[in-house]
């Protein structure tokens, strides 16, 4: 028996897309131009999945699935947005009422088979795809290595050199204060030990013999003592000098000790610099291979599943340098020469038609800007989880430039130029550019 799907939506060629893309999959299709009609559809018949558009005259979008959910009889119907709305903040709002998700109205088949899959609409039990989620937890290594093993080891060495520095200054003092103590004790004995001879019981025993030599021997004995003083002068000017001698071996070793602190810390400075010439150099050349596959097809998503597999490898190179800043992701839509083919819609136009005879040339601004917008959902959720995977180290910005700012220019006027010619540059500008932002107060790599 087929699975019915029910589409709501006042565009007639809105729901004869859909339907085209829905029979495919063989699916019975109903529809439903509004809102109120959709619940007179639901008091009769139970559909398997409904899609909802969201701005429709009367009742909308929203409004229709908060009754729907209200009712028991039809509240665990799936039921997914199809609307030109987007935006986190719009998703969140959906998903609040009760809507399983949103789908552009750019929708790919292949994007609409995904999505019926899960809902068990068709096919076995859908997979769930983690496989993003996963290349996270496995990220590979990178081309650019991690620097904090040199940064440890460098420190590591400066570390060494102060600390023998120390060692040398402190054994020098110990040293020398140790020598001049001994010094000065070995010159305070001798004196002592040269009047030794002069003192005892001998001389008085000997006195009165001795006492007609008085004189000779008092000139004797102050020469003596003269002599012993001029020596211990002499001694105590070497000492003092030696003291002096010391002291200033002592204050030019520690102004050594300075100039090589002074010295270290200029390296240090000179690594950090080019450290940081190092970690710049990295991020532009991470932020120049990002771009080399800048342009996306006609009918691609500018945020597609293949966006964001070079977005995840990118963010594993980045997590490798310790990369804490933002993420700008900024897409440009080009305006093409189209032909209208129905039910398809909008395709290139034949590369030999002239450019004069397409049907239109570009989307309107508004229209060129949500088509900037569109994304898988896969990249929506990468995004979304992007602070729980990084702990906030790495943020993104998601940027619709829509067509107002082209890379190459348009000619002036489409004459004389086939659509061939035209849309090269119109596939130069279909782009999305990556930019590196760190933050400003890292100076270099993050802490």
């Amino acid at each position: 028996m087929k699975k019915t799907a029910l589409i709501v939506d006042d565009s007639r060629t809105a729901r004869m897309v859909l339907q085209k893309m829905l029979e495919v999959h063989d699916l019975a299709v109903d529809n439903a131009s509004s809102a109120e009609d959709a619940l007179g559809y639901l008091s009769e018949s139970r559909p398997d999945i409904i899609f909802m558009d969201h701005a429709m005259p009367g009742m909308d979008g929203f409004e229709a699935v908060s009754a729907i959910k209200a009712n028991p009889a039809t509240a665990t119907i799936p039921i997914m947005m199809y609307t030109a709305q987007e935006g986190e903040l719009y998703v969140g709002q959906a998903r609040a009422l009760g809507a399983v998700g949103v789908l552009p109205k750019e929708v790919e088949p292949v994007e609409l088979s995904k999505v019926l899959e899960s809902l068990r609409v068709i096919g076995q039990d859908a997979e769930r795809r983690e496989h993003y989620l996963e290349a996270e937890k496995e990220q590979p290594s990178g081309v650019y290595p991690a620097l904090e093993s040199f940064d440890r080891d460098l420190g590591t060495l400066i570390q060494e050199l102060f600390d023998q520095q120390r060692a040398i200054l402190r054994r020098d003092l110990r040293d020398s204060r140790e020598e001049i103590a001994a010094h000065v004790a070995d010159q305070i004995q001798s004196p002592r030990k040269g009047a030794a001879p002069w003192q005892g019981s001998w001389l008085a025993r000997h006195m009165p013999a001795l006492l007609p030599l008085a004189v000779p021997i008092l000139a004797v004995l102050t020469l003596a003592l003269a002599w012993l003083y001029w020596q211990s002068s002499r001694d105590a000017a070497e000492i003092r000098q030696q003291a002096a001698d010391l002291e200033l071996a002592l204050r030019q070793q520690q102004d050594a000790g300075s100039q090589v602190t002074l010295e270290t810390g200029q390296q240090m400075a000179a690594y950090r610099q080019a450290l940081d010439t190092s970690y710049a150099v990295a991020l532009d050349s991470l932020e120049w291979a990002a771009n080399q596959s800048s342009t996306y097809g006609f009918h691609e998503e500018p945020l597609s599943d293949t966006r964001l597999s070079m977005l995840t490898e990118l963010s594993s190179h980045l997590a490798a340098l310790n990369f804490r800043g933002l993420i700008r992701i900024e897409s440009h839509v080009g305006d093409f020469c189209m032909s209208l083919v129905i039910p398809e819609g909008y395709v290139m136009a034949s590369a030999d038609m002239a450019a004069v005879e397409c049907d239109q040339i570009g989307f309107a601004p508004s229209a060129a800007y949500e088509l900037g917008r569109r994304r898988s959902v896969a990249f929506a959720n990468f995004v979304s989880l992007s602070d729980e995977r990084t702990g906030g180290r790495i943020r993104y910005e998601i940027v619709s430039l829509g067509n107002s700012n082209p890379l190459l220019a348009y000619p002036a006027t489409p004459n004389g130029v086939t659509a061939s010619e035209w849309n090269e540059i119109a596939a130069s500008n279909h782009r999305v550019v990556i930019s590196l932002y760190p933050d400003s107060d890292e100076g270099g790599l993050a802490d």
